[in-house]
């Protein structure tokens, strides 16, 4: 006996459908307490900072990314920093999840202090750090967390993320909506 599960199953997203992600602003708590910032500006570059955790301080307004529409709204974000730190997030909206897996390179957990500011401005300082290495061993961190905020922005908004994490109001990070 076969069952039509086809009435049951939502159509597939034209490939590379990003518009609903794209302006889309989070703020997401790891289960360990961490907080994270991101904001998507279009199709290939996310901004993000570290609002709570041992990488507070660490921001970028313009990160490179690969962004893939797997499902309904469920994206994956890859990318790598000028560290060499690479990020994945996989963002479920309507379930206000995601799942983040992150490879450090060994500089950076040894030296954190180069990474703990804007990337944009100090590229240099970090880029010398990353090339003096070690890169090996990586260390492979894998969290699942709650979406805490989510908005929806226009575009390449300068103002989503323009200031250090520092610079933000106390009770910034517990936003909620």
């Amino acid at each position: 006996m076969s069952v039509d599960r086809s009435a049951a199953a939502s159509p597939p997203a034209p490939p590379g459908d990003l518009t609903g992600l794209v302006g889309k602003h989070l703020i997401y708590a790891y289960e360990n307490g961490w907080k994270y910032e991101l904001y998507v500006r279009d199709s290939t570059t996310v901004a993000f900072r570290c609002l709570i955790g041992p990488m507070f301080g660490r921001w970028s307004t313009h990160q490179t990314a690969k962004i893939v529409h797997l499902q309904s709204d469920m994206y994956k974000l890859a990318w790598v920093e000028p560290t060499g730190t690479s990020t994945v997030v996989i963002a479920w909206l309507s379930e206000r999840r995601v799942h983040t897996t992150i490879c450090y390179p060994q500089w950076m957990l040894d030296f954190p202090e180069y990474t703990l500011g804007r990337y944009e401005d100090h590229l240099g300082e970090i880029l010398a750090a990353r090339d003096a290495g070690p890169t090996y061993p990586l260390t492979l961190v894998a969290s699942t967390g709650a979406i805490t905020f989510l908005e929806s922005r226009p575009p390449d908004d300068d103002t989503v993320i323009d200031r250090p994490p520092r610079k933000l109001s106390v009770d910034y990070a517990n936003r909620a909506n």
